[in-house]
């Protein structure tokens, strides 16, 4: 009876040491591993004050859907036997609002990772390969009417000449030439990316069969895509707001521990007593008394 190891009718070796002697051995290892406890917090609600006031915040000029459509056609640098994944991204690099219009212009550019399987060898029953990727930039570019919800505020410049009378009170004072120049700047108008959805169909071309390999197996250099991009986008300017008082009841709050403390050291002048309100799911709108001191009385 023969000592050699035991070879099974598909030609493999079932002894485990064999393999493990054509196994190089891993670098990778766990370098370190940490279970962390959880901590507590302790959740405050958001007090402000309460109104009428005027406050500069962003208004919502227009919120918009914009639709692109596009189409693009993409090399990948090693002949691919299948695509494996897309992966893609919106970006925009403009979006620009042109004063006393409402033409919006937006650009940008998608960011498309390709993953696909290449070709290294192959027989008749397999074929086998790695797997790469190809990343592009595909650029979009468009113009869109908008309709505006609030208007925008634009600024205003101007320069004007003021005459004077001359000594005889009859006419031009030739000897003096007086301006008047002015200039009142505008909040810039910018756009907030809300969300980007994409639909596509993707055509592979310039494809062709594998001698020697198992039937219908092809190989991709070229694919074209067909995109509609949907880019929802809100167009925002700083204004001043005017805001009122609540209106309801408000439920004053019995302890409400503010990371404000005031000093009664150095506090001086006349002492107020004001109310913050804030919003709680249980109670609805609550508030607590905060104390303020007019440093213009002593």
């Amino acid at each position: 009876m023969s000592n050699e190891n035991p070879i099974n009718p598909m030609g493999t070796i079932n002894n485990c040491s064999e393999i493990t002697k054509c196994a190089a051995r891993c670098e990778s290892q766990v370098l370190d591993s940490t279970t962390l406890n959880e901590c507590n917090n302790k959740h405050y609600i958001s007090m402000g004050r309460t109104g009428p006031l005027i406050a500069k915040i962003p208004v919502v000029l227009s919120d918009v859907e914009v639709q692109i459509d596009v189409e693009s056609e993409i090399k990948l640098q090693e002949a691919a036997l299948d695509i494996k994944t897309i992966d893609k991204h919106v970006y925009l690099t403009q979006c620009k609002l042109i004063p006393y219009t409402n033409k919006l212009f937006i650009a940008g550019y998608i960011q498309k990772n390709i993953q696909f399987s290449t070709i290294d060898c192959s027989n008749e029953t397999s074929v086998s390969g790695n797997i790469q990727h190809t990343t592009v930039n595909i650029p979009l570019k468009c113009v869109t009417k908008i309709k505006f919800s609030q208007d925008p505020i634009y600024g205003k410049e101007y320069k004007k000449r003021v005459n004077t009378l001359d000594k005889d009170m009859l006419g031009k004072d030739q000897q003096e030439d007086s301006w008047i120049h002015y200039s009142r700047l505008y909040e810039p108008i910018y756009c907030e990316l809300e969300y980007a959805k994409i639909l596509e169909t993707d055509f592979l071309n310039d494809s062709c069969p594998i001698p020697g390999t198992p039937p219908r197996e092809k190989v991709i250099r070229e694919i074209v895509e067909k995109m509609v991009v949907f880019i929802r986008l809100k167009v925002l300017q700083n204004q001043q707001v005017y805001i009122p008082e609540p209106d309801g009841d408000v439920v004053i709050v019995e302890k409400c521990v503010s990371d404000l403390k005031e000093d009664s050291n150095d506090s001086k002048g006349r002492k107020y007593t004001n109310i913050e309100v804030g919003f709680d799911p249980e109670k609805g709108m609550i508030g607590r008394e905060i104390s303020t001191y007019d440093l213009n009385e002593s």
